[in-house]
Parts: structure tokens; sequence; C-alpha cells
């Protein structure tokens, strides 16, 4: 067939473009993600664009005849979605118009084209790589092994800095929807980099040596370093690479240097001329008059170039430095700046001494890793003089460090507003630190991808440029702007971070970890101890998250000790939450606690919110898996409140959830239900399309109410979004909850196929706690089946695995489970050893999910007892008012599931004694349970009643 006969699969409108082949939705050329049934709703629209689709039609194509779902509800989350991911809102639509009463109609322009037409546009548009986000396997307290809640980890987040070099990657929860910037094209990787000379401001010594001249050391280097890079001639090593190796690596306080240590530290800095010196306060001859020595020099041979003094005041400080300015610009071959370059220079200064002073003051804090001490003293510059932009930008630096998200962001809108005449250089880098605080990745992206095109010889535009790109999703152009910077000349190219943001963006676990370890290597050779330290605490994290969790503690420890050494308190606490982490999930909780504690320590000391939550909230983790719920849930509350300082609406969601959880662990189901919503409205304000992990929990819940269709919707919609969104661990989790509703519907088969496929993902997993989890969903459905021979030997595979790991909840369930099963073989002595040892560890727990399935089995062993030795349903009457008793603390609580299992096993032993009772009571129990979607349960019961009292009896 011709080309041109195809019919329209590509439909373009607005920023977006859709393939309906591969159901494929970009904007802007980058990948839209899209469930499945709002993407074919979307398809049909476009196909009759114009034209009105009634909502019959669309459940017609959505779910073919003989689906059970609630069509409205559903259809109307599907349209929901659909609009939330083209950004379209139904009050006001742009691309969907909703006619009452009648459907709904695609009102926008679009172009429509054949698929092979378009094939050359699509196959350029790559998908984004997933941002793999690393949760530890946790071992949490479970009601049973089909009511399994995974507990949220939170991690705390570095900020976007200005003027600082690349350092510790944030792990982000979210994937940005950028606009897609097009590769660098192989032409524009080979072409040779013009390199600019590479100058580094070492400082200048306080000749007079008195204590209130000090500042003056911090503001001369401050100010050379804006002065000297004011129009982009010379590239200037970041102040914080060179406070980091004078940390490490000192050198000696004098006017010039010798040649073997110039080399050193032009290698570290990778600059090619230093500049350093000495100052003097004059004072006998002009009060705040000053006299500045300066010394230039070649790094990579010591030749002192110029040496020269320059005199001025206090006052006119900035004029001082400018003429020493023009003075270092002859030596080094570049021209003096233009009168416009020289305004901007101006613009970037304070005003004043005071502020100058606060301001350089502040700063050098902040390079010593002390947050607080910076906030004071750059409060008191932006007080002293509030239209300097770059005091804001350092003060939202300083808050971000302590862990105030929105006092950050505030200070960081203030310094962009004030930006305007800023050099060009500085100016962009407000920008993307005001665009980063906001969490809108593509215009960082942009404003990064810019100042490396500008400044290609950069590495830290380059590394800032590879960062966002692997946090927005997209490894692959990460790996480009790296190949770029490998081409650079040695100085630059051998430079450590470029493995570990190579690592960052590598999906290959060995592979990356090989280049952390590069990086670490190069760092200790190069003398960057600071660097080294982030290596290792990265290496630490990928090996006790990945497949050698037993190599990541001597990672950690290493990197604390170094994180320590150099005075970096909050490097050394993450360090310290790290181990935590690790320890926490091999089980080995007291010391897990004792580590969690020592890393408060340091945060606490910082005045820090962020890390200090994070620390918080896993080591509530910790204590919930001790079943010290009080104690938990408080850290909890602390974490949350920590989170709320911070302004991070997306750990106080993490933190509200894990109260949730502590709520529900202990039936108080209003209460959880309260805050799985709370904390659903919370996160939708961050990521609509995401809520997967809550509607998760939400089901579960709503199933053990007797809520089965709500269950239901909610576990096929988390269920859809974590395989697009989440991790194995959680997607897997929601595709339990679904195959509970559907075995509470009485559909077996189409829960043993879920149950079955979870199985099977679990496995290639590699959890093995996991895998004997799951082999327990299928043992119970086979119970339901009446197949309890086939049960058993999953339920004892399976309980191994929870002995081996200490898992006393899962393993109080599994013995549960497993009596379940010998008392059906016929085997009661067997079954009453099972029941006992479930009973035993279920004592201590909170969870009625946990406690009253034990009581339930363990009356229907004694029930069976009774009859198999005593012959006399009289010796049964203590195990049915033991059923009775639990029947009315379910219905208390509010579990209708655990409900009707005690009522189940209350009719089927009444039917023994006095069958009219026993049968009316089944019957009123089928009507009830029908009423409510519980099919299996009516099922269950209405069999029940229609056998024999002998029948009974020798089931019994």
């Amino acid at each position: 067939m011709p080309l041109s006969a195809s019919p329209p699969n590509v439909f373009r409108f607005g920023l977006y473009e859709v393939d309906c082949a591969q159901e494929v939705l970009l904007r802007n050329g980058m990948r839209v993600r899209i469930q499945s049934q709002s993407f074919r709703v979307l398809a049909m629209l476009l196909k009759r664009r114009g034209e009105i689709v009634t909502r019959n039609e669309m459940k017609e194509t959505l779910w073919p005849d003989g689906t059970h779902v609630d069509f409205d509800g559903s259809l109307n989350v599907i349209l929901k979605r659909l609009r939330a991911a083209i950004d379209d809102d139904s009050d006001n639509p742009r691309f969907i118009e909703t006619v009452p009463r009648r459907g709904y109609r695609f009102i926008a322009p679009v172009v429509a084209t054949p698929i092979a037409a378009a094939i050359t546009s699509l196959a350029s548009a790559e998908a984004p790589a997933a941002v793999t986000e690393m949760q530890p396997v946790t071992k949490l307290p479970v009601g049973a092994p089909s009511r399994f809640s995974i507990p949220r980890w939170a991690m705390s987040s570095a900020a976007a800095l200005l003027l600082v070099g690349a350092g510790y990657g944030a792990m982000y929860r979210y994937e940005s929807q950028r606009t897609r910037i097009a590769s660098i094209s192989a032409h524009e990787r080979t072409v040779p980099v013009s390199v600019r000379p590479s100058l580094a401001v070492l400082g200048f010594e306080n000749n007079s040596g008195k204590q209130e001249d000090a500042w003056l050391s911090a503001a001369f280097s401050e100010m050379f370093a804006t002065e000297l890079s004011g129009d982009g001639q010379v590239r200037l090593a970041p102040g914080q690479d060179v406070e980091n190796l004078r940390g490490t690596n000192p050198w000696p306080q004098s006017f010039s240097l010798d040649q073997q240590t110039t080399a050193k530290i032009g290698s570290a800095l990778n600059s090619d001329w230093l500049v350093l010196g000495s100052f003097t306060a004059l004072g006998h001859t002009e009060p705040g008059s000053l006299r500045l020595d300066v010394c230039l020099q070649r790094a990579a041979t010591g030749q002192i170039v110029s040496e020269f003094s320059q005199v001025g005041t206090e006052r006119d400080i900035f004029d001082l430095v400018s003429k020493a300015g023009d003075r270092l610009r002859e030596h080094l071959g570049v021209t003096r700046m233009e009168e416009r370059d020289v305004a901007n220079v101006l613009s970037a200064m304070p005003l004043s001494p005071d502020a100058t002073r606060f301001y350089a003051l502040g700063v050098m804090k902040l390079r010593q890793y002390d947050a607080l001490g910076a906030r004071d003293l750059l409060e008191q510059a932006v007080r002293v003089d509030p239209k300097f932009s770059l005091a804001h930008a350092m003060l939202a630096r300083a808050w971000s460090q302590l862990g105030y998200g929105q006092k950050s962001s505030h200070e960081v809108k203030a310094a962009l507003d004030l930006s305007t005449d800023l050099p060009q250089q500085l100016r962009m880098m407000v920008q993307a630190q005001y665009f980063a605080s906001i969490g809108h990745l593509e215009q960082v992206a942009s404003i990064d991808r810019a100042l490396f095109e500008l400044y290609p010889d950069n590495l830290d535009y380059g590394l800032n440029l590879a960062s966002v790109e692997v946090e927005s999703g997209h490894a692959s152009e990460a790996r480009d702007v790296l190949a770029r910077l490998r081409k650079m000349p040695a100085l630059i190219a051998d430079d450590p971070r470029i493995d570990l943001a190579a690592a960052a963006s590598d999906e290959n676990k060995d592979q990356a970890l090989a280049l952390l370890r590069s990086g670490a290597a190069k760092a200790a050779a190069q003398g960057k101890r600071v660097l080294y330290a982030q290596a290792r605490r990265d290496e630490c994290m990928r090996l006790l998250y990945g497949d050698h969790p037993d190599q990541g503690p001597a990672a950690c420890n290493e990197a604390y000790k170094v994180f320590l050494a150099v005075g970096d308190r909050a490097g050394a606490a993450d360090s310290l939450r790290l181990l935590g982490d690790g320890e926490g999930a091999q089980g080995h909780s007291a010391e897990a606690i004792a580590t969690y504690r020592r890393a408060l320590a340091y945060t606490e000391d910082l005045g820090e919110h962020e890390k200090t939550g994070a620390i918080l909230n896993n080591m509530a983790i910790v204590l919930t898996n001790q079943g010290k719920l009080d104690e938990a849930e408080k850290m909890y509350q602390d974490a949350r409140k920590h989170f709320e300082a911070a302004g991070n609406i997306a750990n106080m969601v993490t933190a509200l959830v894990n109260i949730a959880d502590i709520a529900y662990l202990r039936g108080k189901l209003d209460s959880a239900e309260k805050l799985y919503r709370q904390s659903l409205e919370l996160e939708s304000k961050l990521d609509p399309s995401n809520p997967g992990y809550l509607l998760s929990r939400l089901a579960d819940l709503e199933l053990a109410e007797g809520r089965v269709k709500e269950a239901q919707l909610d576990a096929t919609t988390a269920k859809d979004t974590l395989k697009a969104t989440g991790g194995s661990q959680y997607y897997t989790a929601a595709m339990n909850e679904l195959g509970y509703a559907l075995k509470a519907e009485g559909r077996l088969a189409d829960a043993r196929s879920i149950f079955d496929e979870a199985l099977a993902i679990r496995k290639k997993m590699g959890e093995n706690g996991l895998v004997a989890e799951e082999q327990t969903e299928i043992a119970e459905l086979l119970l339901d089946q009446r197949s309890p021979d086939q049960a058993e030997p999953l339920i004892r595979s399976a309980l191994a695995e929870f002995e081996k790991e200490s898992a006393d909840p899962a393993a109080s369930a599994a013995y549960v489970l497993l009596s379940r099963a010998l008392l059906e073989e016929g085997k009661l002595e067997d079954a009453e050893q099972m029941v006992k040892r479930g009973s035993t560890l279920s004592i201590s727990s909170p969870d009625p999910a946990l406690r009253l399935p034990a009581a339930i089995q363990s009356a229907r062993v004694e029930v069976a007892a009774a009859f198999a030795r005593a012959r006399d349903g009289k010796a049964a009457m203590p195990a049915l008012q033991k059923l009775k008793v639990v029947a009315i603390t379910a219905k208390r609580l509010g579990y209708f599931d655990l409900e009707c299992e005690a009522r189940l096993a209350l009719g089927e032993a009444s039917m023994a004694m006095n069958a009219p009772a026993g049968r009316m009571e089944l019957s009123t129990l089928a009507d009830e349970a029908r009423g409510k979607g519980y099919m299996l349960v009516a099922q269950k019961a209405e069999l029940l009643g229609k056998v024999s009292v002998e029948q009974v009896a020798s089931r019994q």
C-alpha cells in the first residue's frame, strides 16, 4: 500500500505528539508517562477530533464484555489522569471539552501524519532513562503475609548551590517533565575547545596580625574572583575547591610559594596561574588605609611573573581590587574589561564595608562547613545591604544546608530579582539556582547547557549540566556531556568528579561501582580528601543497596572519618545515616539505633532540619521493626516537624505515611485512612500522576473494612502507576493488593495469575524475603481452593526464610497459615503445634490483623480437638465463645474481613452442635458478605450451610 494511503497514526497538537502505534506521548520531544487506558481514550478522541465521543463508546473500547468494574468512577479517574498528562483543565479546556450528558470532544487543532512519515521524528526521541531510587529492603511487622506494608525511607537531598563545585548528588523522588534539548552532534564533540587562562585565588595573609582585620583576607579573595571572572576571559577555580584543598593539604602562609608547592596546587585546582599575597593596615597614615601586596605565579614552574603593591582604603576596597585586577590582566594576556562589564562587576559588589565584611565572613563560614555561623553573618549582610544579590544567594545556600527549603527559596528569589545587572555568568548561575529551588529542572538544564556552551572549558558547568540531566532521567545526555569533558586537557579530564558523575549516570551496577572506585583513587592521588570521602560515601550507598551489602560499612566508615577530619560534619552525618540504614536493613537493630544517634549528634549540633528528619524517620523504621510503636510514632512525628521546617513536602508525606502505617498496625483504621488521604492530598501537589504507594495502602485498608469495589479500583490504579514509576518492591506490593481484591470477589484464577506474576518479578529481584511472602499468598489461595497438600510445602519454604531473617510477624502469620493447611489435611497434632508457635509470636504485637487470625485458627483447632477426642460438643464451647469474642472485636475495630473469618469458623462449628442455628448464622453471613462484594466468603458460607451435620463433625 502506498505510504500516502496509510491511516494517520501520529498526531500533533500544541506541544504534544502522539504515536498511536507505539502508545507514546511526547511533549516537546520528551516522553510523558501516561497510563494505557488514558492513552487509548486520547487516541480515540484524536482520531475523531471535532466529534463527540460518548462515555458508552469509551466504556466499550476500554472494557470488554464481562468486565465488572465501577465504569463511571473508573472512567472519571482515567479522564482526570489524561488531562493531567496533557496539562488540560476541565473547567477551562484547551484540548478536551466535556459535552454535558453526551460525552467528550477534542477541540484543539490537530496535525495528523501517517506512521511511515513520522518514523524519523519519533526515532530521535528516546524515552528517558529511569531514575533509580535506591531503597533498602526492610523487615516491618506485618499483620499477615497478605497485609505487607513497605515503610518509606527518607533521604536528605542537596540543593543546587551557587558558586560551588559538583558535590554530593541529590536523590530525587520525581522525574521532571523537562523539554528535551537536542544532543550535541558528533561534529560538535570533535571541535577543539578554546581553553582560557585558568587561575586560582589562594588568599591574602593578614600582615598586621589584628583579628579585626582578618575579614579582609576573605573579602580580597572574593572580590578578586568576581573582578577577574567578570567578563569571562579568565577561568577561576571555585572558592570552595580552594578552601577544601587548604583544609586537607595546607600550604605555607607566605608571599610566594616554591615550585613543588605551586605545581601540586595547580594540578589539584586545574589552574595555570596562582594569585596570592598579603595586606597591611596602614592606620598611621590614614584611618582605614590599606596596602595590598599581590603575587602572580605560574603553577607549573613556580615562576613569579609579577609582584606589585596597591594602596587604598577599606571604603574604596573595590577600586583597590579593580586596579590590581587590571595589572594582573596585563600579565595574563587578556584585555581590560569594557565599561559595561566594569559596571556589572560593580553591581555584584556590596555597597558598604560592613556588608562586605559580613558577606566575606559568611562565605568563609560556608566553605568551612559552618552553615549556622554563615547564616547569621549573611543575614547581617542583607540587612545592611538589602540589594546585594550575591549575599541573598549565599544566604539561600546556608538555609538550604540547614534544611530550610522554604527560606532558601525565598532568599534565592530575592537574589534573582536583584540579579539583572550582575555579570553574565553570575546572573545565569543565580537563575539556575532559583529554578532548581522550585524544581524546574528543564530551565536549570537550559541554563547549564548555555553556560557550558559559552564556557566549554569550565569543568563545573559541564558537571552541573551532567548532574541535572541525570536528575531529569536523561542519563544518555549526561554521558554525552561527560564524554566532552574527558576530551579536555589532562588537568580537567583527570578530575575525579567526572568519574563520580559518570557513576551516577551509569545504570550498570558493576560499572558504576568501578567508576566510583576510579574516582576515589584519583582523588586520593591528587590529595582531594573531600572528593575521596564523597566517592567512598557514594560507593557505600551502592554497596548497601546493591548485591554486596556486607562491603558497604567499610566504605561508609572511611567516608565518615575523612569527612570528620576535614570538618564536614554534615557529610559525616550522611555517612553515618547510610551506615544505620544498612544495619537496619540487615536486621541489626541495636547497632542501627546507636549509629543513627551518632548521626543525630552532628545534625542537631549543626541546627540542620533536612538530614535530622531523615535520620529520625529511618531510625523510627527500625524501632517499628522492634515493635516499639510508641517510640517510633513519636520519632516519625518529630521527623515530620523537621521536614515541615525544611519545607520538604515530599519527606513530610514520607513521615506522614509511616505514621499512618503505625495507626494501621494498631488497628486504628479510621485514623489510618484519614492520614493516608491527607498524605495523598499533599503528594498530589508534588506529582499528581504518581499516587501509587498511597493508593496501594488505601486499597489494603478498604479491603479490610469490606469495601471491595473501592479496594479493587485503588489497587488497579496503584498497580498501573507503580508499573511505570515505582520500584519493583512497591509495584509487586500493589499487585498483591489487586490479587487480594480479586480473591475476595471469588475470582481465584485471576488472583492466582496476579500472584504468579508478582512471584516471578520478586524472584528476578533476588529478594528472598519478598519471594517467601509471595509464596504464602499463593498458599493461602490454594487453601481457599481446598488444596492444602499443595499449600503446605510453599508455607514451609517461606517459614524457613522468615526464621532465617528473624521476621517474627511474618513467621507468626505463616505458622497460623501452616496450621490451617495441616488441619485441613487431618494432621490435628501438627496443626496444634503450629498454631501455638504462631500465637506465641503474635502475643506482643499490637496488630489486630496478626493477633485475630491466630485466635481464629486456635479456636478452630480447639473445636477439632474437642470432637476428635471427647466426641462431645460441650468440650468445644470455650472455643466457640472465643470465636464470638474475636468476631465482636473485629467488628468493633472495623475489620470486616476478619469478622467474616471468625463468623465462618463459628458457623462451621455450630453446624456440628446445632445445625439450624449454624445454618442461620451462615445464611446471614452470606447475605452480608455478598452485599459488600465479598463473594468468596459468601460462597464459603453457602457451601458450609449445605453440608450435613455428619460431614461437619467429620471435618472438625
